[in-house]
C-alpha cells in the first residue's frame, strides 16, 4: 500500500498472494493450538 500510495504504482496479483500467504501464516500461529 505505500508504494502505491507514493509512487502510484498499483500492486500485483503476486503482491496480493504474498499478503494473503502473511495473513494466512499469521493466523495459524495466533489460533493455532498451545500446550500449558
Amino acid at each position: 500500500i505505500w508504494l502505491w500510495a507514493v509512487e502510484g504504482v498499483r500492486p500485483d496479483r503476486w503482491d496480493a498472494g504474498g499478503a494473503a500467504l502473511c495473513l494466512i501464516g499469521t493466523c495459524i500461529i495466533l489460533l493455532g493450538p498451545r500446550t500449558a
